[in-house]
């Protein structure tokens, strides 16, 4: 991995755990080595965040393309199941963050206009409301 694309993953990781930090008392961030990036807490559950991290849109398509598998350089590039609780999509240049619940899909597209439409700060809240819902059920 170049240091261009560390530095990007690593700025993706950062601008999350800053959101996260809004609402978690507890928002760690793990070495690269394991499969969350970011362990964050909600009322004492801790949960695994992986963090897709884009800096440049796909502008033959005016999207965001978001590739839930692992790095090209490991065996296996699909996460085990129940290793990941929520993946949060980076658009770097709009500074902008999605949260997403594993599904099985290998990848989500998101339009640019729905990208710059999003709010990041309510998109964390709402996170943290579906979360508790969860732990209630």
């Amino acid at each position: 991995m170049s240091r261009q694309s560390e530095r990007v993953g690593r700025s993706g990781e950062y601008l999350v755990a800053s959101l996260l930090s809004l609402y978690a008392d507890t928002v760690l961030i793990v070495p690269h080595s394991a499969e969350p990036d970011i362990i964050f807490d909600v009322d004492h559950k801790l949960y695994k965040c992986q963090v897709k991290t884009q800096s440049k849109i796909r502008t033959h398509r005016a999207s965001w393309e978001f590739d839930f598998r692992r790095g090209p350089f490991t065996k296996r590039r699909q996460y085990e199941k129940g290793s990941i609780d929520v993946y949060a999509l980076v658009a770097l240049d709009p500074q902008k963050v999605i949260f997403f619940f594993p599904n099985g899909s290998k990848q989500k597209t998101i339009k640019d206009k729905d990208m710059q439409a999003m709010d990041s700060l309510e998109n964390t809240t709402n996170l943290f409301k579906e979360l508790r819902c969860l732990k209630e059920l």
